[in-house]
């Protein structure tokens, strides 16, 4: 089964800094924007996810310096997954299906949609989905209200 389905090849550009001093961010950080609707299916969170056309994101939030540990943020591996969690994070889990269901996750099953469901789909190693699964855990940006320990 192919959960991302409806794509042939990457769907972003990247911003060139010009852009990105338009949209006053910082030219150090690689932003893109979504040139086509990714659709992604996922078992955790029941249905079809659509991160819409427009959509900018730094992809995975990598540091340079990890990059040989576990890969570039717009490594093929992880890419399109980035731009589904980026979007689940952006709303607190709380999204449209493509069948116009609500759904609501929390940050701990939006993860587990990337390092779980997304990278192993992408063909990510045991270790890197593990890696970068713990990293999120860690080092992801909590949810108000969100317990430390859940």
């Amino acid at each position: 089964m192919n959960r991302f389905f409806d794509i042939e090849g990457d769907l972003s550009v990247q911003l060139a800094p010009w852009e990105l001093k338009k949209l006053n961010r910082p030219v150090q950080i690689a932003l893109f924007r979504l040139e086509s609707p990714l659709r992604y299916r996922s078992d955790i969170a029941g249905g079809i996810l659509v991160v819409p056309r427009g959509y900018l994101s730094d992809l995975a939030s990598i540091p340079k310096f990890a990059w040989s540990i576990f890969m570039a943020s717009d490594d093929p591996r992880i890419e399109l997954g980035a731009w589904v969690h980026d979007w689940l994070y952006q709303h607190q889990g709380v999204v449209s299906l493509e069948d116009e269901r609500t759904t609501r996750l929390s940050r701990k099953d939006c993860d587990a949609i990337l390092a779980h469901e997304a990278m192993p789909e992408l063909s990510a190693s045991a270790f890197q989905c593990a890696a970068v699964y713990r990293a999120l855990r860690a080092f992801g940006r909590r949810w108000p209200g969100e317990s430390f320990w859940k």
